[in-house]
């Protein structure tokens, strides 16, 4: 396991070693391990556009007002919609491709249902897509 000094001293790095500008986009970004590294990428990031896909439009307005208040200098757009449904993903891809030529960083935390056991769990995962 990455000691957690290893993990703040890479953080703190964020805004020297990556370039300004980045796209991010946080499926499932409302909440648990997608909330906390939105909120993380938010603080050290210079001038990031952050996406937030998800259902709660009041956690969303939330976590947005919080990073804002403790200096991020981030745009924010929050698109609600629930990921689960195919149709959605298609108009969150449009409506991101209408803004935006490419995606950096690409995280996906949306809770998913395992419909053969009847139980419902996350699949963690970060893209990080910048050369």
């Amino acid at each position: 396991m990455v000691s957690l000094d290893l993990v703040k001293a890479s953080n703190a790095r964020i805004a020297s070693s990556l370039p300004s500008g980045l796209v991010a986009v946080f499926v499932g970004g409302t909440n648990g391990l997608g909330e906390y590294t939105l909120r993380k990428f938010a603080k050290y990031s210079d001038q990031a556009r952050i996406y937030i896909v998800g259902r709660s439009e009041s956690a969303a307005t939330k976590i947005i007002s919080e990073c804002k208040q403790s200096g991020s200098t981030a745009e924010f757009t929050f698109l609600a919609y629930d990921i689960s449904l195919l149709r959605n993903v298609d108009i969150v891809c449009d409506k991101i491709k209408q803004k935006e030529k490419t995606i950096n960083i690409l995280v996906q935390s949306q809770g998913t249902f395992d419909f053969s056991s009847g139980e419902f769990f996350r699949f963690p995962q970060c893209h990080c897509l910048t050369k």
